[in-house]
């Protein structure tokens, strides 16, 4: 019986999470994975966009975590037009990306243009 053997096995965010960006390879292709679409689809249901945008370290470095961060704006730029909180985040994001020298960074997360 599927339905007692899932029950109570939830994924934790930060795996879900890890998960997601490790679902893109090193050029930023997102492999066959629906994961990342579904998670920011509905993560409302859990926690606020806010909140997720500081869930993982997005800028503490250049890694492959910036991948997840593009996918989200290009997948779903109205969350970027309309969450005043994510909107300051993503710009306090874009001004760590531009002390560290990540010019690749800085300028996807340009979102003035939405």
């Amino acid at each position: 019986n599927m339905g007692t053997s899932t029950l109570g096995k939830a994924a934790s965010l930060d795996a879900l999470l890890n998960e997601c960006i490790h679902a893109f390879d090193d050029n930023g292709q997102l492999q066959a994975n629906l994961l990342p679409r579904n998670l920011l689809m509905m993560h409302r249901w859990y926690v606020t966009s806010s909140e997720l945008s500081l869930t993982y370290p997005t800028y503490r470095d250049c890694s492959s975590c910036h991948h997840l961060y593009r996918y989200w704006i290009v997948t779903f730029p109205a969350e970027f037009n309309l969450d005043l909180g994510l909107i300051q985040i993503t710009e306090e994001f874009r001004d760590v990306a531009a002390q560290l020298g990540c010019e690749e960074h800085f300028k996807f997360l340009d979102i003035s243009t939405m």
